[in-house]
C-alpha cells in the first residue's frame, strides 16, 4: 500500500512539473478552424460565449500518456481560461496513465473519462463542483480519487465499475445518485459524511469487498438496492447526530444479498424511540438477517421494555402518514406480539386486588 502511495505521489509530482514547463510557454494555439485548438496534443474548443474555452473531444491516438490540462491558452494573442472539460473528451482513450485538472476548472461532463482503462492518477482541483453521469465509468485502473470539497452530488454512474479501492467523501456531499459506485468490486472502505441526505438506486450495489457502512441518521432515503450483493458486508450501523426528529427510511431491497450481514445497528440516545430508522419489510430480501433482528439503542425491536404500544397501535409512526404508503409501516403490535413469544414473553395476567 505505501509503495502505491509513493508512486501515485511520484507521477502527480511529474504531472505538476509539465504544467508548470507548459503555463510557461508563450507559445500560441495551433488553429484547427474558428471554433477549435489544439495545444501540446489535447484538443480545445469555445465556450459560445467565446469568453473561454473546453476541452473538445479528444482521439486515443492523438492524446499523450500524461494529460495537463490548461488553466489557459493563448489564442491570437489573447488568453482563455479553461472553466470545463467536456462531454465525452477522453472517452476511450486507453493510453492515458495520468491527468492534472487546474484549480480553474469547474465542471467534469458527462463520461468525460470513461474507459480510460489505463487512468491510475488524477491531481484534482478542489473546486470542482460537479463530476458528470458515467464520468470516471470503467476507469479499472483508478484506485484513489480525491474528492473535491464543493462537490455537493455525485452523478449516476460517475465511478461505476472503477478501480476505487476507499472513497472518502467530503462533508458537503448531500446526494450519491443511482449507480454512482455500483460494481466497484475492489472498494473495501467508504466515509459517509454527515451532510448526506439521500443514498439512489444500486448506488454501492456489487461492492465486493465492502465490510461496514456506517452512516449519519440525517440520511432521508437509502433507494431500492443500494447496497445489494455486497457480499463482504458484516455489519451497517446509523448513528444518531442530533435530537431533532429525522426520519430514514431504507427501501426494497436495500441490503438484498447481503448474505454476511450479521449486525444492524441504530445508535440513538432516545432509547425506546424507533422511529428513527424505518425498514422496508423487503430491505433484508435473500438475507439470513431481518428486520427484526434491527437493534435500536442496544436493544432488539421485539424486546418488550423498548415496544410498549397500545393494541392496534402501529410500531411505527410519521408525522407525514399520508406521503408515505403502507409498505412503509413495516411492523404493528401484531408484529411485536409474535416476536415476544418467540422470545418466551408473556403477558402479566394477573389482575389488581
Amino acid at each position: 500500500m505505501k509503495r502505491i502511495i509513493l508512486l501515485s505521489i511520484l507521477m502527480l509530482l511529474l504531472c505538476s512539473v509539465n504544467v508548470y514547463a507548459q503555463e510557461t510557454e508563450e507559445q500560441e494555439a495551433e488553429v484547427v478552424d474558428s471554433m477549435h485548438f489544439k495545444y501540446f496534443g489535447i484538443r480545445y474548443a469555445f465556450e459560445e460565449n467565446m469568453k473561454s474555452l473546453y476541452v473538445d473531444i479528444n482521439y486515443n491516438e492523438e492524446t499523450p500518456t500524461q494529460i495537463n490540462i490548461m488553466r489557459q491558452i493563448k489564442i491570437n494573442g489573447k488568453f482563455y481560461p479553461v472553466k470545463r472539460i467536456g462531454a465525452k473528451a477522453f472517452y476511450g482513450c486507453r493510453n492515458i496513465t495520468c491527468v492534472t485538472i487546474p484549480d480553474n476548472v469547474e465542471i467534469i461532463d458527462s463520461s468525460a473519462f470513461r474507459w480510460c482503462v489505463n487512468l491510475s492518477n488524477i491531481g484534482i482541483s478542489s473546486n470542482v463542483k460537479r463530476i458528470g453521469p458515467d464520468c470516471f465509468r470503467n476507469c479499472t485502473n483508478l484506485r484513489n480519487f480525491h474528492f473535491p470539497t464543493k462537490l455537493t452530488t455525485i452523478s449516476p454512474g460517475a465511478f461505476r465499475a472503477s478501480g476505487l479501492m476507499e472513497a472518502v467523501l467530503p462533508e458537503g456531499l448531500q446526494e450519491i445518485c443511482a449507480y454512482a459506485f455500483e460494481g466497484c468490486k475492489a472498494l473495501a472502505a467508504v466515509r459517509f459524511p454527515k451532510s448526506l441526505r439521500i443514498i439512489g438506486k444500486e448506488a454501492f450495489a456489487n461492492c465486493w469487498a465492502l465490510k461496514t457502512v456506517s452512516l449519519y441518521d440525517n440520511v432521508r432515503r437509502v433507494e431500492e438496492g443500494a447496497f445489494m450483493s455486497c457480499r463482504s458486508l458484516v455489519t451497517v450501523i446509523f448513528t444518531k447526530v442530533q435530537e431533532t426528529y429525522v426520519k430514514t427510511i431504507v427501501s426494497s431491497k436495500a441490503f438484498a444479498e447481503c448474505r454476511a450481514l450479521a449486525n444492524v445497528v441504530c445508535n440513538t440516545s432516545r432509547v425506546g424511540n424507533v422511529k428513527d430508522v424505518l425498514f422496508h419489510d423487503e430491505a433484508f430480501a435473500d438475507c439470513k438477517f431481518t428486520p427484526e433482528n434491527v437493534l435500536y439503542g442496544g436493544k432488539p425491536i421485539v424486546d418488550p421494555k423498548v415496544t410498549k404500544r397500545k393494541k392496534g397501535e402501529s410500531e411505527f409512526e410519521d408525522e407525514n402518514a399520508k406521503g408515505i404508503d403502507n409498505a412503509t409501516r413495516l411492523r404493528t403490535s401484531e408484529t411485536v406480539e409474535r416476536g415476544r413469544k418467540n422470545i418466551g414473553v408473556r403477558k402479566n395476567t394477573k389482575r389488581k386486588k
